[in-house]
């Protein structure tokens, strides 16, 4: 029986269910793994104050306020749930240097530092998809070509966009996001798209070796969704999600490119995706023989995220390194958002009287995009009063759906910005 010390820097949610779930499991990961995982030292801020999860306490002896305590008492690997970048940045260098293995699930940390994501003895699994194992399938699971990678890897897009299509309005999904703990006080990071544009770059990196930051790819978060758009949507057969995606292209001189990016879409019912609820994360992996993967489960929370950690622990215990990472920057490998092609689903605000239509339509025949369906709900109260057009286009270049948006926007008889959401084809 090999016996595995383990050190664990902070004592947020996760660290509590960690350090629970590593007393709780220490039995059958000695009769499954032959291990015996021990907690040595729990880094924290204060040391007096008692720590309890779900009914478990967790041992006052096993708190330090000082980091060299832990790594005096020699651990084999040192988790850090610290979250504050440069911090963690500096203790998790410290452990390498002496020969430590360390398992991180700092996403951000993670696209950042070169260093720290080529090391082969960083484990980081819980840091994209929270209890779903993403990165170990890709890894260890997959030996296939992958040419997309396409999911809702935030609980909290996913939880207000699920609540609005059960009837509830923005402002107050959100408001409920936030009682229930899924979102932040200040929910920017999530509803803008930030957290799962690190998550996506961080795959990226994984998957294709191209290391690109969260700035530099399309990134479109759901503040802008009103319950029209998500009533049209249930109407016509589709559902409104954040999705975060990775696609391989290659052209005809077989010239790989890669399109990258976070942003709310319309996406049939019936598919695997829109039917994932409430604050549930989920991915498909696609590879050119293996076909299409389908994962499903909790994205966050101290639980589901603290098992893949102990899946990291267990890894690491075994004496594995990760193979080395060889990233390269993206020059000249992701393709223009301008040149990407779509349908797309496009609401404008109108005055309701003749020929609206015919100008609409003049202004997108112009710019070589094709409709496919209108549709036109309600009726105004003189010219003054705006009433909604939904319109569907056939597959077009992106750049011509907003040249031709950006002439509706300058109609008389077009009230306000029109607004637009891609249409994700599986």
């Amino acid at each position: 029986m090999k016996k595995v010390k383990v050190g664990i820097l902070g004592c947020g949610n996760v660290g509590k269910y960690l350090i629970k779930n590593l007393f709780e499991l220490r039995e059958l990961i000695k009769e499954k793994e032959k291990l015996d995982l021990e907690v040595i030292k729990v880094l924290v801020r204060d040391g007096k104050k008692s720590r309890t999860v779900d009914g478990f306490k967790i041992p006052q002896q096993l708190l330090t306020t000082s980091f060299s305590e832990v790594m005096n008492t020699s651990p084999d690997i040192v988790v850090e749930l610290i979250g504050d970048v440069e911090v963690s940045r500096t203790f998790i260098k410290r452990c390498l240097e002496e020969g430590k293995k360390v398992v991180t699930a700092n996403k951000f940390l993670l696209t950042i530092d070169d260093e720290i994501f080529t090391n082969e003895n960083v484990f980081f699994d819980a840091s994209v998809g929270g209890g779903i194992p993403i990165i170990r399938t890709i890894e260890k699971a997959v030996p296939d070509e992958i040419t997309e990678i396409t999911g809702i890897l935030n609980g909290t897009t996913n939880f207000i966009l699920s609540s609005m299509e059960d009837g509830m309005e923005f402002s107050r999904a959100l408001e409920l996001a936030q009682k229930m703990g899924y979102a932040e006080p200040e929910p920017s990071f999530d509803i803008s798209g930030l957290d799962a544009s690190q998550k996506i770059c961080l795959l990226a990196a994984i998957i294709f070796g191209i290391r690109v930051k969260p700035e530099n790819i399309i990134r479109e978060g759901i503040s802008s969704i009103e319950m029209i758009d998500v009533e049209f949507a249930k109407e016509f057969g589709y559902s409104i999600k954040s999705i975060a995606t990775i696609k391989k292209k290659k052209k005809s001189n077989a010239e790989e490119k890669f399109e990258i990016a976070v942003y709310p879409v319309l996406i049939s019912r019936d598919s695997h995706l829109a039917q994932t609820k409430g604050n549930l994360n989920a991915v498909t992996i696609k590879g050119r023989r293996i076909g299409e993967l389908f994962l499903k489960g909790e994205g966050a929370g101290g639980n589901p995220t603290s098992i893949s950690i102990i899946a990291d622990i267990i890894e690491a215990s075994k004496g594995s390194k990760r193979d080395k990472r060889r990233i390269f920057p993206p020059d000249g490998k992701l393709i223009n958002p301008e040149d990407i092609y779509s349908k797309f689903y496009v609401r404008i605000e109108v005055v309701d009287k003749p020929g609206v239509l015919a100008k609409i339509a003049d202004s997108f025949g112009k710019n070589m995009v094709s409709i496919e369906s209108v549709l036109q709900k309600g009726r105004g109260v003189g010219e003054e009063k705006g009433v909604p057009i939904f319109i569907i286009t056939h597959e077009t270049k992106e750049s011509n759906l907003k040249k031709a948006l950006e002439i509706c926007s300058k109609l008389d008889v077009v009230l306000g910005a029109p607004f637009f959401l891609r249409i994700y084809q599986e």
